[in-house]
Parts: C-alpha cells; structure tokens; sequence
C-alpha cells in the first residue's frame, strides 16, 4: 500500500486549517473543538504515512523505531473518536460545566486505552510493497476507536431533537464514512483506509457545518445575525455577564431606494469602524448592527468612541438621518439568550416615538414592563383557544330618527378568573406581535353571528361598526376572508360599517383601497374613525371612499372647553357635511353636551350619556327598551 492516499488527506486537511484562520473566531465550544479535530485528524493521517515509510525504511534498521510510531498512529486513532465525540457534546451540552465534566471523563477514558494499546504487543507485517499491522494492539485500537462510535452514535441520535440539525446530519455521515473504512480495513489489513476516511470525514464537516462564511456576512466581513445567537448562548452557558448596543440608521428610506443606500450605509461603517478590544460587531439587519462588549470596565468608554465616530463620520459613512442607539448595560437583566434578542427588539419597537434622546438605555423596571407585556402575550394567545375573547357594543344614537341606529364593536378580553382586561393592556401588544389579524377575525366573525342571530334590524339596527387596525389595514386576503364571514352567516354586508384610522390609510393606502373597494362592491361601507387625532388632514376624507367621519372622543370634548377648538371643529364640520358625508361625535358624558352637539347638526351621538359598552345579552336588552 502506497501513501498518496495519505498525502491526500494530509493536503486536504492543510487546506482547511488555511482557510479557517483567514476568517475571525467566536471562539464557540464546537469552533475550539473543531480545529482540535482538525490538528488529531492532521496528527493521525501524518503517523499514518509516517509508519507505512517507516515499515518500509526503518523495520531492519530500527523495530523499536517503528513498533513506537505505530503504535503513535495507533493511540491518535482513539484521540480522533475522542475529538470526534466531544465536537458531538459541544453541541449537546451547552453548560460549561457539564461539557468540561464530559470532557474529562472522555480524556481519562482515552488514556486508558492508549496506555492498553502501548503495553499489548503489536505484529508488523510487510510482504513486498504491501505493509500493515496487526495483534493484540491493534485489536484494541479497534476496540477503543469503536466504542467511542458507538457512544457518538447513540449521542446524537438520543439528543437529536435538542441538537442542532445539521450538525446531527453531519456528525452521523462522519461516522458513516470513518466506520465503513474501519470495517473495511479490519476485514482486510492491507486497505489502510482509516486516515484518509477521517480526513473525508472532516471536510464534510467543515463543508457542512463549520465553514466560516457561514457566520459572517459576506457584503460587509461582519458577524451575522445567525453567529449573534450562538456567541450570546455560549457567554451565558458561561454565565460570563457582558452588554450589548445597537445601532439603528434610520434612513427614512422608500422603496423606490430597494435597500441600495441601507447597503451603501452598512458597508461603509464596516469597512471604517475601528477594531475596538473585547468588542465584537454583528449585522443584524441592513440597518442595524450590534456590539457585543465581554470587558464591561471599558463599556462607556467604547461606547463614547463610537458615537463620536459615527457622528464624525456621518457625511462619509452617509447616514446622514438620525442614528438611534439601545443599550442593555449587563446581560444579568434577563435569563437567556433569547430573552435578551427580545428584549433589544421590543426596545427598538418602543423607540419607534423617535424620542427626544436617540439614546435609550435600559434597566429593571424597562424588563419588567417587557415581560409584563410578554405575559399578556401568552394571556391573548390562551383567551383566543380558550374563547376568552368577547364583543361588547356601545350604542349609537340617530338625531335625526331620534333612536339608536347602530353600535360600535368593541373587543374584551377575560383573564383565567374571568376578571376583564383592559384593552389598552392586550390591544397594543397584538398588534406588536401580529396576532391582531387573528383577533380581528374573533372579532368579526362574533359580530356576524350576533347580528344573524339576534336579528338586530328588526330592533332598528342599522348597522355595526367594526374597527380595523393599522395591521389588518396592510392585509391582502382582508376582504375575502371577511366576505367569506359574512357569506358564512348569510348576512346582508349593508349591516356592516368597517372603521378605518388615518395612520391605517397612511401606512398601507394601497392595500387599504384595494380591501376597500373589494368590500364596497360587496356591499360594506366605511368610517374615518377617530378623526382629529395624530395628523388630521382632510386630504384622507377626499382619498378614502368614507361615508361617515367620527370625531375623537379628544376632538369632541375640547369643543366644550377651548374656543379655537370649537372654530376648527365648525370648519371640518362644513367641510364634511359639504362633501355629503355624516358625521358621529365620540365621548359625549352629559345631557348638556348631547344637545349642543344635536343643535351643531351631528348626524349621530355615541358616548357614556347613553351608554358605556355592553355585552351581548344586555345590548339586546337596551335596544328592546329604548327602540321597540
């Protein structure tokens, strides 16, 4: 047997080792044991050759010589099945404590057998150029080798679901390959294919799974968001406390831009941010990166640095619009990594107010309110399988048919006591984590039902009015699932009054006006609701197909007590009542109230002098009292 097998997989593993120091290091459990693997597979596949020459060379000269290299290859055999099960249990046990436990009872088993396998006699063998051992040492090896496969094996099919897939996939396609050769060689001992098995063996690792460019972002040569992960749960694995800055640059960019300055942006800090000690930087996004600081004696300091920098560098680095910063002070203010990725992202979606100081810096009662808000997240999610979630209708009454004529919808939630929880607590935070579609569809589809049920026009009912949120707004099945609702119940679409918001028709017009017309050729009209709050621009009644404007709740009572409001309100009541659309006025307390809003001409009241909102049962019961 030659040795350009060998020499094959010595090359082969030369490269690699190239390759993997061009590129930074996070210095996770699997990347240290990884390049271990590298430097005893390199070690085994040397002694490999090297015995074979040495067979072939030293055997008359010097047996000694050459029964202590065999038996070298031999003991670094084992060393592979070590190294190999221990890359397996950096994945597994992600506890610094449990894997160095492992590692040391790997090592001492190790050991033994080498110590076995140098004291068992060994048989040298060459017939011409066909060389090769065998004996008790050998068998050993065999032995050695083999129950560290086994345990590998039996590893990571047992802890298969808590390790990472690709690395199971890998691991065992290693093992495959490395034990085919084993059984291969042992059935014939003049095949020495076990060194250049574990060098294959390896390059579909490294291939696979451990290639550097596969933590880091090719455009910028940044840490990405993938190697974020895996650093952050290994210093917490170490329970290493350490602290974390991003940095947002908002750029205001539209779409027409297509991201090409948010890259421009990006590959430019990157190429001049200067390399700053215990620091390493993450792209996050085409906006953001992250800094990761290990030593916080130096965290201000450093901070201080980069904002100076980026400030200094704002007309070459061409992030010229504001940059914003989130700051979390010490990882100790969650439990995990992932519970500190939340915590930074409901950060950045807080500061979405763009507050005065671009500047935000966390603390204990900021963690508190995030998991506050985190619970009422599990809290939504069980009331809507649990059917928690209820419809309460505030009524609406006609001034000119002097009755009430339709109600607002309005969504509660009850707690696991079946105490209710106030909307402002729950309604924000689906529309955060998107589960508002969801809800809004509880929503409407109870409305329906009730309607169909109850038949409310035969109470005078006219209509009910539904809200959509901004998220529902930028949703493109909108219309025909709620046509689908409505078919569902056969109930005709004339007793349904969609609500809009102006912050909806701004942030998603155009799939707002498809829905729209989708649902206005079905039958259903729409509101403005909460006219008057956030940028009031009467340019959204002439864009948005309305037939009715509600005056805010805000709007309607600073009617009563501020004499500019009153000459605004008077203006977008001409304006409005012009373009021959009605107008509701939201918030009336008192009788007072009622008929000066009945004098101005307001087509419709709604507010607590009637009624606060009621449920099912007890709206039905005020419709029979005040309009049958």
């Amino acid at each position: 047997m030659n040795i350009q097998a060998q020499l094959c997989g010595i090359i082969l593993i030369i490269i690699m080792i190239l390759f993997y120091v061009r590129y930074k290091s996070l210095r996770l459990n699997t990347q240290i044991i990884f390049q271990c693997l590298l430097v005893v597979v390199l070690f085994c596949v040397f002694f490999d050759m090297l015995s074979i020459w040495a067979i072939m060379r030293l055997l008359v000269k010097s047996r000694t010589a050459v029964v202590v290299i065999c038996k070298t290859y031999l003991a670094s055999l084992v060393l592979v099945g070590l190294a190999g099960l221990l890359y397996e249990c950096s994945g597994v046990y992600e506890r610094q404590k449990k894997f160095v436990w492992v590692t040391m009872w790997g090592l001492g088993v190790a050991i033994v057998y080498i110590i076995i396998i140098a004291c068992l006699p060994i048989h040298i063998s060459k017939h011409g150029r066909i060389v090769y051992t065998e004996g008790p040492s050998v068998l050993m090896t065999y032995l050695g080798t083999c129950s560290f496969l086994v345990v590998n094996f039996i590893l990571t099919i047992k802890k298969r679901r808590q390790a990472n897939p690709r690395r199971t996939q890998v691991v065992l396609m290693w093992l495959g390959v490395w034990f085919a050769a084993a059984v291969v060689q042992f059935l014939n001992n003049e095949l020495l294919l076990v060194g250049y098995a574990g060098a294959v063996g390896i390059l579909i690792i490294f291939l696979r799974q451990e290639n550097p460019e596969y933590m880091m972002d090719r455009m910028t040569g940044l840490f990405n968001q993938d190697a974020l992960f895996l650093y952050a749960r290994k210093l917490y694995n170490m329970d290493r406390e350490f602290s974390v800055l991003s940095i947002w640059f908002n750029l205001g960019i539209s779409q027409a831009d297509d991201g090409e300055r948010e890259q421009a942006v990006m590959l430019e800090f990157a190429r001049r941010v200067p390399a700053f000690q215990n620091t390493r930087i993450f792209k996050m996004a085409d906006d953001e990166v992250w800094m990761v600081f290990d030593d916080l004696s130096q965290v201000e300091d450093t901070i201080e640095q980069i904002k100076i920098f980026i400030e200094g560098g704002r007309k070459e680095i061409g992030a010229m619009a504001q940059v914003e910063y989130i700051y979390m002070p010490s990882s100790l203010l969650v439990n995990d990594y992932q519970e500190m990725v939340h915590l930074m992202q409901y950060a950045r979606w807080k500061n979405q107010d763009h507050t005065v100081s671009n500047f935000r810096q966390m603390d204990r009662e900021f963690v508190v309110q995030m998991q506050r808000e985190k619970s009422m997240e599990l809290m939504l999610e069980q009331a809507m399988k649990e059917e928690r979630i209820e419809v309460f209708y505030q009524p609406i009454y006609s001034t000119k048919d002097h009755k009430f004529v339709s109600a607002e919808a309005l969504v509660r939630m009850r707690d696991p006591e079946g105490r209710l929880v106030p909307p402002a607590s729950f309604i924000p935070v689906a529309e955060r984590n998107g589960k508002i579609l969801q809800l809004g569809e509880i929503v409407f589809d109870k409305v329906c039902r009730f309607f169909a049920e109850q038949h409310l026009e035969q109470c005078g009912l006219h209509y009910i009015e539904v809200n959509l949120s901004v998220v529902q707004c930028s949703y493109e099945p909108l219309a025909e699932e709620y046509i689908s609702i409505m078919k569902k119940y056969q109930i005709n679409p004339e007793y349904i009054n969609l609500e809009i918001t102006e912050s909806a028709s701004m942030s998603a017009k155009k799939t707002l006006l498809r829905n729209m017309r989708r649902l206005q050729e079905f039958g259903v009209r729409f509101s403005l609701d909460d006219f008057g709050t956030g940028q009031s621009n009467l340019n959204y009644i002439v864009d948005m197909p309305v037939d009715i404007v509600k005056f805010d709740r805000e709007m309607s009572q600073a009617f009563f007590r501020d004499e500019k409001a009153r000459y605004v309100m008077h203006a977008a009541m001409q304006m409005i009542q012009g373009m021959q659309l009605k107008i509701v006025s939201e918030g009336i307390e008192d009788e007072e109230q009622y008929h000066k809003m009945e004098s101005l001409g307001i087509d419709y009241i709604q507010g607590y002098y009637f009624s606060k909102p009621l449920p099912e049962t007890e709206f039905v019961e005020f419709l029979h009292k005040n309009n049958v």
